[in-house]
């Protein structure tokens, strides 16, 4: 069926009034679609996002439905906002095309060069590895992690990386999102994986994932933060910078002495800051990994030390 796209441009602050303006010409489903420039992290904690100076309020329409309303979006226009400086209506059709395999042609391969090579296979694609590549099934969806962004790639590559020379027998996944580094540490050899998420769709994703890649045995998958009652001797903490310097006494609390911390999810120009609130909880940085304006870390808890009294 063709679809015709019904816009108004407005900057955040015209927002309302051009979702009202569909809703007075009788369109209950407008979108707002806003328009982000540079690459931006989350909140700081406990503080709203920043909204992005301007956006689309559209609307996807029937030709027959654009008809009828038309008029009553222009009358709806005028009447809100003053003359002469209501948005232009802009209109254009929309190809016609499968909407349910669209989504194919953004999500590709996407191979992560580490100490083991690992390539993300979405399910639309074949691929057969070679030369000792990892492949992770993915199925993209409504959790984080897909490995189109550059902070999961870094924490894939450090990942790797940290489990080039050992397995370690207990590791967390914090925030695990679609379970993609979770599955990734088992598929590396890591025998038991715990991965947590707060969010109730992230856990559904993420056994999803498990399932996909035959390591569901491996994972345990459950709705929460960090365990309380076990130390890792890996930890892959894919989140923010906020969240990391918050929780960073958290994050040492459940590493085992000596063991690993992969941090991500933050950019570059917050690196410093990041390490400081780590080093303060008692860890060590070890390397860094940069992609674009991301970074990602590997940090190691600092054993503690034993003075003894010496007669």
């Amino acid at each position: 069926m063709k679809l015709l796209r019904a816009a108004l441009a407005v900057d955040a602050a015209g927002v309302e009034r051009a979702i009202a303006a569909f809703e007075l010409a009788g369109v209950f489903d407008s979108a707002v679609e806003w328009e982000v420039g540079e690459p931006v992290e989350e909140p700081s904690w406990g503080q709203p996002a920043p909204l992005p100076e301007r956006a689309e309020v559209a609307a996807y329409l029937a030709p027959q439905r654009w008809q009828e309303i038309s008029a009553d979006l222009a009358a709806a226009l005028a009447r809100l906002w003053p003359p002469n400086a209501a948005p232009d209506i802009a209109v254009r059709e929309i190809p016609q095309r499968d909407w349910r395999t669209a989504w194919h042609e953004h999500f590709d391969l996407v191979r992560i060069p580490a100490a083991r090579t690992i390539v993300i296979r979405p399910p639309h694609l074949a691929y057969e590895p070679s030369g000792g590549e990892l492949v992770i099934d993915l199925a993209p969806g409504l959790a984080f992690g897909t490995g189109q962004h550059q902070s999961t790639r870094l924490a894939l590559a450090l990942l790797a990386d940290a489990l080039a020379d050992a397995q370690p027998p207990q590791v967390l996944d914090l925030g695990t999102g679609s379970g993609i580094l979770a599955v990734a540490a088992a598929k590396l050899g890591a025998p038991a994986v715990t991965a947590v998420d707060i969010d109730p769709l992230a856990v559904d994703a993420a056994r999803d994932t498990a399932r996909r890649n035959r390591v569901a045995d491996r994972i345990t998958i459950q709705r929460g933060s960090i365990p309380a009652s076990r130390r890792y001797d890996l930890i892959l903490a894919n989140l923010t910078a906020d969240l990391l310097q918050n929780l960073a006494s958290e994050l040492a609390a459940a590493a085992s002495p000596g063991g690993r911390l992969v941090a991500a999810g933050f950019l570059t120009s917050r690196r410093a800051e990041v390490a400081a609130a780590l080093e303060s909880a008692g860890f060590q940085m070890l390397n860094t990994r940069t992609e674009d304006e991301w970074c990602a870390l590997t940090a190691a808890k600092i054993p503690p030390r034993h003075d003894r009294n010496l007669c």
